[in-house]
């Protein structure tokens, strides 16, 4: 990151030193003695100093660039490479890449996983894949890979969920068998903006349509972004997604609720893939408040708008005649 420039008490003792060193300098090889002379001399060694710190010290002069620029450059040259070259949205594969490792292309996970896409040392041998620390084998591997799993799942939501979570526990949880560790659900959200079963809902529905074409899911908000602009907004804290919360409202059906507030957005989401013919476009209102009895961490509640109890009430209903879960509250 970029210098943080010292406060200017500290330049100015920094400045008023090194003149006190070179006015004895002065002295040393003859310099005037007299009370104004030094104070000329002195004068002159400040602004002599002053010079020198702003052209040796660039921080102080202009602002640089952040160190991470020429990693995030190159490892974008990458990513818009091998994304073109596997029909992987560059988007999503910079959100996927940036999410397993901030783009470090040296880091270790706790867990083992190596490198800029943190490969496995068991998936990098299966995978062909050298060097996991070398970002010029890692990502198009990583690209490929995705690319593979695409085809294998149906849609690029599976294939992050499969990515992270392995292709078998994936297939397994499609077929009922077993569930998706959190860790999958919030990587999925977080890359993706949709939840891992909404993602599944879309794979079932293609599964069992009549054969005509359905518009498919786009991979992420920004899928038509390259890498550059991809990196900009996620250093500038924007989500992949642009969920709009409801207007507060009086009353509201209460469908999921989390410390996480991911958590609590990715339980939302797989209830509106499963009571999409009731929910359609509601947007949730999302309210956050403090358990006395948890200390101080905010816990996060989903709750589509009423504005009366009773029109909550015929809401909730509905999703309980699907087999859904939910309970009217007052806002």
């Amino acid at each position: 990151m970029p210098i943080r420039p010292a406060p200017r008490t500290l330049i100015a003792d920094a400045l008023e030193a090194a003149a006190d060193i070179l006015l004895r300098l002065l002295r040393w090889f003859g310099g005037p003695a007299t009370a104004c002379a030094q104070r000329r001399h002195r004068h002159l060694a400040s602004t002599t100093c002053l010079a020198g710190a702003l052209l040796a010290c660039p921080a102080l002069a202009a602002p640089e660039e952040p160190v991470s620029s020429g990693i995030d450059q190159a490892l974008c040259r990458l990513i818009d490479e091998a994304a073109r070259g596997q029909g992987v949205p560059a988007a999503f594969l910079t959100r996927l890449i940036f999410q397993e490792s901030s783009f470090r292309p040296g880091v270790t996970s706790p867990a083992g996983a190596q490198g800029v896409a943190q490969f496995m040392p068991g998936t990098a041998r299966e995978r062909g894949l050298l060097d996991p620390f070398d970002p010029e084998q890692a990502v198009p591997k990583a690209a490929h890979f995705l690319a593979e799993l695409r085809q294998r799942f149906g849609n690029w939501g599976l294939a992050a969920a499969a990515y992270n979570g392995g292709p078998n526990r994936v297939a397994s949880w499609l077929a009922g068998r077993g569930s998706l560790p959190f860790e999958t659900e919030n990587y999925v959200l977080s890359i993706t903006g949709v939840a891992a079963e909404t993602w599944a809902e879309d794979a079932r529905a293609a599964a069992n349509s009549d054969g005509r074409d359905r518009p498919a899911r786009r991979a992420t908000l920004d899928e038509t972004s390259f890498c550059a602009a991809t990196v900009v907004a996620i250093r500038a804290g924007s989500k992949p997604f642009e969920l709009r919360e409801a207007p507060f409202a009086p009353w509201g059906v209460q469908l999921a609720g989390n410390f996480s507030k991911a958590r609590a957005l990715a339980s939302f989401q797989r209830a509106s893939a499963k009571h999409r013919t009731i929910i359609a476009e509601l947007q949730p209102m999302i309210i956050g408040t403090r358990l006395r009895s948890r200390g101080t961490r905010a816990f996060y509640r989903v709750r589509l708008p009423a504005a009366t109890r009773t029109e909550a009430t015929a809401l909730c209903r509905r999703i309980q005649a699907q087999n859904g879960a939910c309970v009217v509250l007052k806002s």
